[in-house]
């Protein structure tokens, strides 16, 4: 496709290429709320059914290096269209499961589409609209991106009470019929693209696969099995074998699956490295507000999925108009680094956040940091794509998106492993300040933090806390001189609990706005786009 195409059709054909990247981002997010039912559906325990989300997790991710080579091999027209009919039909065949295995067959079917999606539709709209143009363009585009997580969990939470689990995988069904029988009739394909000759780079693929599964496994599963276990160990030892390894083949590879010369563009690695950061910024109130609203302020997961939806249409506002701004501006360091700043400072607002605190106090910070996250991403991904070759964009879109999931995971660990640890830290100085010598007490102090810590990953919820911690006193009652002084151990359990999750919620907030500042050297280390000025607005 070439950016000489009439405006009318280049704006159809991203509309198109919207809405199918918008269905693959928003069904990584969209299950997580209907998993309990999945559970009772098909009668498996916790760790059974998570792999509904880390198996779509890990063949997304795999499936984003190829892209590149696809799109040589037969063009980003039939690779789209191929990966959203995919996409369709895992969709229909997620729908449809009658067991717990179709189901994890069918979601990993539906990842492939997924995973190919995201990078072969950033390439077909840097390919269609010039540097002059593009920012306007990547930010609508990456609308879908960023409003997707917010949105995924109040239509996941909304589909499942009101109609079924299976709905939020048929929902797809209507939209990805239309969205391909529009792509068939609207899209052009570029014979140009395509080389039947290309070499496929079969052990760079296998060692980026290793390396990604290793990571990813580490990163989503090292919280609940433990980080010393030697499942963990042999997954953190695997991904850093597979990159070594990655990079080594690569490096002396005719035909490489990652072009490493891609890398001697500042703007091109700088937007892989800073897209770590913003993904702290943005999974830091995506991921931790919610289950702060529905563990400790009571509020339902559709109600608390409300609290986040001005937040996700204030980012589709904002990321087309400073896309526009963006197509104006050379020089994008002082754009990067006030949104760093903005999303940095929005963070910090909720280090008071209170079960009690107001709706103005829960939205306000939150709509800030749409506007950071819209001025530090678009013109972040329209950089990285600008400096690089046309003929590389296809390869270098791949691994954007790939440093977009392992930053997502990675984001997302940190903060998790950060707030537990804290729950566990704060739990112990507050029994400690209380000053009670009970040695039953104590006992169940002990236990009260390793109970929170499921709190903080939305593995429990605050009755079933409750219960546990009751639970824990009428075992130890027996040893209590009287019953009032077990009622009088239960509400001091109670109001622990409720403190010292509270506190360190409020801990993970600002360690994500501290992080996301300290991107801020990388972000004034970014070049003036000069490619902007040679094509002229």
């Amino acid at each position: 496709m070439e950016t000489h195409t009439n405006a009318s059709h280049r704006w159809m054909v991203l509309g198109i290429v919207m809405v199918g990247t918008f269905m693959a981002v928003l069904d990584s997010s969209i299950v997580n709320v209907a998993l309990p039912r999945m559970m009772s559906t098909f009668g498996v325990k916790r760790d059974q059914i998570e792999w509904v989300t880390t198996g779509f997790m890990l063949a997304s991710a795999v499936t984003m290096p190829l892209v590149g080579w696809l799109v040589q091999r037969i063009g980003s027209k039939i690779l789209f269209l191929s990966a959203l009919t995919v996409f369709t039909l895992g969709s229909a065949a997620c729908a449809l499961a009658w067991s717990y295995d179709t189901l994890i067959v069918a979601r990993i079917v539906q990842a492939i589409g997924s995973g190919a999606m995201m990078p072969v539709g950033m390439a077909i709209v840097a390919s269609l609209f010039g540097p002059h143009e593009r920012g306007k363009a990547m930010g609508i585009w990456a609308t879908g991106i960023m409003v997707g997580p917010a949105v995924g969990p109040t239509l996941g939470g909304y589909l499942t009470d009101w109609f079924s689990w299976r709905t939020i995988f048929s929902v797809n069904l209507p939209f990805g019929v239309m969205a391909l029988v529009a792509g068939l009739i609207i899209m052009e394909g570029n014979k140009d693209q395509k080389s039947d000759s290309v070499a496929f780079d079969w052990f760079g693929y296998i060692f980026i696969s290793i390396a990604l599964i290793g990571s990813l496994l580490a990163l989503s599963q090292g919280q609940d099995k433990g980080w010393d276990t030697a499942y963990i160990r042999i997954c953190i030892a695997s991904g850093i074998v597979g990159w070594v390894m990655f990079i080594a083949v690569e490096s002396d590879s005719d035909h490489p699956l990652l072009d490493l010369s891609l890398f001697k563009y500042r703007n091109y690695w700088l937007s892989m490295v800073l897209s770590v950061f913003r993904s702290i910024g943005l999974f830091g109130a995506i991921f931790l507000l919610p289950i702060f609203l529905q563990s400790l302020a009571g509020y339902t997961t559709v109600q608390a999925g409300l609290l986040m939806m001005p937040s996700a249409v204030a980012m589709g506002i904002m990321m087309p108009i400073i896309g526009r701004i963006t197509d104006r501006v050379q020089d994008i360091r002082w754009m990067v680094a006030i949104g760093s700043v903005i999303i940095g400072v929005s963070l910090f607002m909720y280090a008071d956040l209170d079960p009690l605190s107001s709706i103005a106090m829960i939205l306000g910070p939150s709509l800030f940091r749409s506007v950071g996250l819209a001025l530090m991403m678009t013109p972040l991904m329209t950089a990285g794509i600008n400096a690089i070759p046309p003929d590389k964009i296809p390869m270098g879109s791949s691994f954007l998106n790939v440093s977009f999931q392992v930053g997502g995971a990675f984001g997302i660990t940190l903060l998790n492993n950060y707030v537990t640890n804290s729950i566990h830290r704060h739990t112990a100085y507050i029994a400690a300040v209380a000053g009670t010598q009970s040695m039953v007490f104590q006992h169940m102090t002990g236990h009260t933090s390793d109970i929170l810590a499921k709190v903080s990953q939305g593995a429990a919820s605050p009755v079933s806390t409750i219960s546990q911690l009751m639970s824990m006193v009428l075992r130890h009652v027996h040893n209590v001189p009287a019953i009032e002084q077990g009622s009088s151990l239960l509400m001091s359990m109670q109001m622990i609990a409720r403190r010292a999750t509270v506190r360190g919620f409020e801990d993970g907030f600002v360690l994500g706005g501290v992080i996301v500042l300290l991107c801020l050297p990388l972000c004034l280390m970014l070049k003036p786009d000069t490619s902007k000025a040679k094509m002229g607005a």
